[in-house]
């Protein structure tokens, strides 16, 4: 046994046979087959290869609609995964888009409040001005009738008065 392999085997030894005498070997006639036998063994195996030749075809023509049908579903699924893709953008598209117009309607909002402010602003300077001219007539009016009042009075004051005479009963 070999110390390193423990699986190994013995070997075992060659024995010699003796030689044995010669014998004759009868050979026996092959029986001929016939050509009709021949030709059914032919047509059979060419039947056989034709066939296998069919279901060879078959097999391919299986393979090759298996990898149209593959080829069909990849460029299915690649289409899918674009027309995704495609939806994602628009959706981020209108998503933005409605984000604009929302700030343009902020926008038009707080400008029509600054043009009813205005508007405001301007009724109110133009009913100052007009109550400012109101005013001026008002006390110039007042200052000339009280002027009137005053000069008046003096004037009175300073006229020598007049005594009414009494009646005699």
């Amino acid at each position: 046994m070999n110390r390193n392999n423990k699986m190994a085997r013995k070997k075992k030894k060659a024995v010699k046979k003796a030689v044995a005498s010669k014998k004759r070997v009868v050979k026996k006639a092959v029986a001929k087959k016939k050509p009709a036998a021949n030709k059914a063994a032919a047509k059979k195996k060419a039947a056989a290869a034709k066939k296998k030749a069919a279901a060879a075809k078959k097999k391919a023509a299986a393979a090759k609609k298996k990898a149209a049908a593959a080829k069909r579903k990849i460029a299915a699924a690649k289409k899918k995964e674009a027309a995704a893709k495609k939806k994602a953008a628009a959706a981020k598209a209108a998503a933005a888009k409605k984000a604009i117009k929302d700030q343009i309607v902020a926008v038009k909002a707080e400008l029509s409040a600054a043009r009813e402010e205005l508007k405001t602003a301007a009724k109110r300077e133009a009913a100052l001005m007009k109550m400012a001219g109101n005013k001026e007539a008002a006390v110039a009016k007042f200052v000339e009738k009280w002027t009137k009042q005053q000069l008046a009075k003096m004037e009175k004051s300073l006229k020598p008065k007049k005594r009414k005479a009494k009646k005699r009963k």
